[in-house]
């Protein structure tokens, strides 16, 4: 693992898959949630404190991890220290990555998240956007609130989206496709105020 610090606020961490097998952290299940990712995590932190200064304890943190396709993961850390600070960020990772493919890829194993999450501005489309896709989305949803926007995480999406050229048109509509989703599903778990933890579509749709 590598550590990197670029500004006074961000970090940037190389980690391998060799550094992930020595931690028996399973690339199909790698994600925030999962006490071994965490684990991690957190020691990342503490050595970018012990050799680069970086103090994150009491701070609220943007992660964003980006997959090396032959060496491992490219993971961005960036400490937020005021309010407005997260909106910028968003936007940062969502112009520089929306159009990459964020897939992990090892030699001939394809491993793809099974969710995605979506931002939306106010909370009249949030709704309006559950209405247009009930028809096409049977697996899971929840919602949940940050900073004055509105997110929709949807999961088990695998064979689950009926039409899925329609499905895509109506949410690029409606709102804005979050990257690094494993990670983003922790902060918002972390961070974000949960509306609704099951079945959100249908609900909302109804309001």
């Amino acid at each position: 693992m590598k550590i990197e610090r670029f500004g006074d606020n961000r970090i940037r961490i190389f980690v391998s898959y060799d550094d992930l097998e020595e931690r028996d952290i399973d690339l199909d299940a790698f994600s925030y949630n999962s006490p071994e990712t965490q684990e991690l995590f957190w020691d990342l932190m503490e050595q970018a404190e012990i050799e680069l200064g970086f103090e994150a304890q009491e701070s609220q943190l943007c992660i964003e991890a980006v997959s090396d396709v032959d060496q491992g993961f490219v993971i961005t850390i960036t400490r937020i220290e005021e309010e407005n600070d997260f909106e910028s960020i968003q936007k940062f990772i969502k112009n520089r990555y929306k159009k990459k493919d964020l897939s992990i890829k090892k030699k001939s194993v394809s491993i793809c998240s099974t969710m995605l999450i979506y931002s939306v501005e106010n909370f009249d489309d949030l709704c309006l956007l559950s209405v247009s896709i009930k028809p096409l989305f049977k697996g899971r949803s929840k919602a949940y609130s940050l900073d004055n926007k509105y997110y929709l995480v949807l999961s088990s999406i695998e064979d689950n989206i009926l039409n899925k050229n329609k499905f895509d048109s109506i949410l690029s509509e409606y709102a804005d496709k979050m990257t690094s989703v494993d990670f983003f599903e922790g902060y918002l778990n972390e961070y974000g105020k949960l509306l609704i933890g099951d079945d959100a579509i249908s609900l909302l749709a109804k309001l």
